[in-house]
């Protein structure tokens, strides 16, 4: 899987700012300490990157929900402009939202009532959007891109909440997944790869490769769009060009369920296939990048 930066679907630019543990460098790689704190300055919450954490919420000292811009407070700032600024955007007392500056990455730090990190915001290009965004979620942490800077997410990967390894990543078209790559033997490498083709919003396509050498085994498609595989082809000698097919219209090469189940039922991509119409659709809100 490509580096991913990874929810559904609008970034939100706050500018608004809270104290929490810093992210720093590339998501991917971060990790999450608290930055020493300047004289005088309230000691930042350690509160769990992933959502877990109930710490009690900081008290803010700052009162001025701001743009991320002006009434920003600079403490301890160095010579190459870092800084960590909290705020309480809703006046009960308690920091929201953390705008830190750290070795040129802008990090936008939102944060619960129980002081637990909801979202993580960064602009890692310097351009003053914020196109990377990373948020819990029921089974594991997600970190979305906003490629071409349009204020929508384009790729989103969903990592191992232990070891951080990317599980599975979304191509998002239009709010649309269209395309998703699993790695289900968790050995660093995507072996099963989904494709809606048509763009009705359900997966038709499912490339595989059986013996995890990298190179796709065998091709099912749903010509029809019924749910089951109506076209295999496979590549017998592994050289990486597809040389049999066969046709089905009984069903007996599979349907396209058995991949989906591969995808947590509370996930976006069943609600926009209506493949689990009677699930509870994922809480989304409206400044998610995650």
């Amino acid at each position: 899987m490509s580096n991913p930066r990874g929810a559904h679907d609008n970034p939100t630019t706050t500018g608004t700012t809270s104290p929490s543990p810093n992210l720093t460098g590339d998501p991917q790689d971060a990790t999450y300490t608290p930055t020493a704190p300047a004289a005088g300055e309230q000691p930042p919450v350690a509160a769990d990157p992933v959502g877990a954490g109930t710490a009690p919420g900081p008290i803010a000292d700052d009162t001025d929900p701001g743009t991320g811009t002006a009434g920003e407070t600079d403490l301890g700032a160095g010579t190459g402009g870092e800084y960590y600024s909290p705020r309480d955007v809703d006046g009960d007392g308690n920091v929201d939202l953390i705008h830190t500056r750290i070795e040129g990455v802008e990090t936008i730090t939102h944060i619960d009532e129980d002081g637990s990190i909801t979202l993580v915001e960064q602009d890692t290009d310097g351009n003053g959007t914020y196109e990377t965004g990373i948020a819990p979620t029921a089974t594991g942490i997600r970190l979305a891109e906003d490629l071409d800077d349009d204020g929508t997410v384009d790729l989103a990967t969903h990592l191992d909440p232990t070891t951080g390894a990317p599980l599975r990543q979304d191509v998002i078209e239009d709010g649309r997944i269209t395309d998703t790559r699993l790695d289900t033997t968790a050995d660093g490498n995507p072996d099963v790869h989904l494709i809606d083709s048509n763009g009705d919003g359900r997966f038709d396509t499912t490339l595989l490769d059986t013996d995890l050498d990298g190179i796709t085994n065998d091709t099912l498609v749903d010509t029809n769009g019924d749910g089951t595989f109506d076209l295999r082809t496979a590549d017998t000698d592994n050289d990486g060009t597809q040389e049999s097919f066969d046709t089905a219209t009984d069903g007996h090469l599979g349907s396209i369920e058995q991949f989906e189940a591969l995808i947590p039922a509370e996930d976006h991509y069943h609600e926009q296939a209506d493949t689990y119409p009677t699930e509870t659709p994922a809480d989304q809100t409206a400044t998610d990048l995650a």
